[in-house]
């Protein structure tokens, strides 16, 4: 109550650290008060502190006209890749390339509004020829880890960092001895605990809403990123293989 907004924008593990108590006190906590988890009392604490409609979007109000609420949803997107550029660690992507590379088979996975992220990545990915297989499936994505080696990579895509389904799937991953990537907007996320390299976005929009939204463009920017740094890696290659796609696709077109 003394620091709602480090709340808001903080994680169990923040919370539990500023407490100087374990995550599960946390936990148990947020079940005493009669809420589900951490994240209900987020948003139950939000609800509290904010009018409704930051709950649309952060920077607008009720007397914006149209115009206006357009420049504001464009700035916010904006500034989500120049506070996400400010961020990222050079060494860290480099790396994740590098890893992309080497890996004799490649998993992307993210469920709910980063699903859209997984796909493109997905789609980027397989045009340079890469061995590239994606899920959204909580069930499927957990099962094709499982069968990962130490040979292959993992990439959870994942805003908040906290979502069960890619953390436990990134947790059997590397068990396996899978190297793991995520793209996260929480660097001390539960899902950072599994990963060896960590590409973080800046998204300002987690304070008031439990799904993210402009953040999908810091993490197509990343992908993008991703894909730019592989390409150059193999010009040549990458040129032909995307010439074959061209060849093809073309017949797709009127």
């Amino acid at each position: 109550m003394a620091d709602p907004e480090a709340v808001l924008s903080g994680t169990v593990t923040t919370l539990s650290k500023s407490a100087q108590v374990s995550e599960a006190t946390v936990v148990r906590f947020c079940r005493t008060m009669g809420y589900s988890g951490f994240a209900e009392l987020k948003i139950a604490l939000a609800r509290n502190l904010v009018p409704e409609i930051k709950r649309i979007h952060e920077d607008v109000t009720e007397d914006d006209d149209p115009a206006g609420v357009v420049s504001k949803v464009f700035a916010a997107s904006m500034a989500a890749l120049e506070d996400t550029l400010k961020v990222l660690d050079p060494g860290e992507i480099r790396a994740a390339a590098d890893a992309l590379l080497r890996a004799r088979k490649i998993l992307i996975v993210g469920v709910g509004t980063s699903a859209p992220g997984v796909m493109d990545a997905y789609n980027k990915l397989m045009r340079l020829g890469l061995n590239v297989t994606f899920s959204s499936d909580a069930h499927l994505q957990m099962m094709e880890a499982a069968l990962l080696t130490d040979r292959d990579v993992i990439v959870a895509i994942t805003h908040s960092g906290s979502t069960r389904d890619p953390v436990d799937t990134v947790r059997v991953a590397t068990q396996r001895g899978a190297l793991a990537v995520c793209i996260t907007n929480n660097a001390l996320s539960p899902i950072t605990k599994y990963c060896q390299i960590k590409l973080v976005t800046a998204a300002r929009e987690t304070r008031f809403r439990t799904e993210a939204l402009s953040s999908r463009i810091s993490q197509a920017a990343i992908t993008d990123a991703l894909y730019t740094l592989v390409a150059l890696s193999d010009p040549e290659g990458a040129l032909a293989r995307l010439a074959a796609i061209e060849d093809v696709i073309v017949s797709k077109q009127y």
